[in-house]
């Protein structure tokens, strides 16, 4: 499976996989349903997006499509599954219609709509993405986002499903918006289960260094909730009314914050 690149009127065959990196330029799209997606607002909650820029009529896009990869990562990593990512599918060819979305127009490779489990973008010219930046060789281009810095870490065309999600939890795990949590494994601390559902447990047994308390905020860093320790050794911290979404937990005592975990509430 190739690249398909475009050059004026033409369509070329690339000769290779390409990865764009650098940072993602901000923009507002809406997409075939109504809704509005603001990319710098679904980073800043913490989430990795993976955006897809294709065509209808191209052909290793639409291979991409009918392997299933990206609806099958968004059903594990997307709202509802570990509920880490965003994906976001952009028909970046601006005289693509309803109808080749569809399947029925002229200009078109099947039907993208039926079984897609994400949000779907077709605008007019001038179009809000600058294929400068998220298709700067051609389509497919499948564009992972990481959030803490907002920069294109990969480019997963040409990946199978397992290595979509290697790349997401890259992102994740380099991500600079995830604080270092050398405290935490110093002191054998343990946050679990991650995801978590009802219930968050936290194994601070072998913790050398006295914690006070121990308080939760969500990705725009509001509290909510503040727990304490006393003493306690474990605590079973109950996480079922909390909206699903990543939360940090900070680790306290009176001076400072000694560490901080991220997890995740589904």
């Amino acid at each position: 499976m190739k690249k398909l690149l475009l050059a004026g009127v033409a369509a070329l065959f690339s000769t290779g996989a390409f990865a764009q990196f650098g940072t993602a330029h901000d923009f507002t799209v809406t997409d075939i349903e109504g809704g509005t997606h603001h990319l710098y607002d679904i980073l800043d909650q913490g989430y990795v997006v993976v955006l897809d820029a294709s065509a209808t009529w191209c052909g290793p896009c639409w291979g991409v499509h009918t392997a299933h990869y990206l609806r099958d990562l968004n059903n594990q990593m997307g709202p509802n599954g570990t509920n880490e990512i965003r994906v976001i599918f952009y028909e970046a060819d601006a005289s693509t219609t309803l109808a080749d979305l569809q399947g029925t127009g002229s200009n078109t490779q099947g039907d993208w709509i039926t079984g897609t489990n994400y949000p779907i973008v077709n605008e007019s010219a001038p179009l809000s993405l600058q294929g400068s930046v998220y298709w700067p060789q051609g389509f497919p281009t499948i564009n992972v986002i990481r959030p803490g810095d907002r920069e294109i870490t990969d480019d997963v065309w040409n990946q199978n499903l397992q290595g979509m999600i290697d790349a997401v939890n890259h992102a994740i795990a380099t991500d600079p918006a995830s604080i270092g949590n050398d405290w935490l494994t110093e002191n054998g601390i343990s946050v679990y289960p991650n995801p978590a559902i009802d219930q968050l447990i936290v194994n601070m047994s072998n913790a050398s260094e006295s914690v006070d308390g121990v308080v939760i905020r969500n990705m725009m860093g509001q509290i909510v909730s503040t727990i304490s320790v006393q003493g306690q050794q474990r605590l079973e911290i109950e996480v079922a009314s909390l909206t699903s979404g990543v939360y940090m937990i900070e680790f306290q005592n009176e001076n400072s914050i000694l560490g901080v975990q991220k997890f995740v509430k589904n």
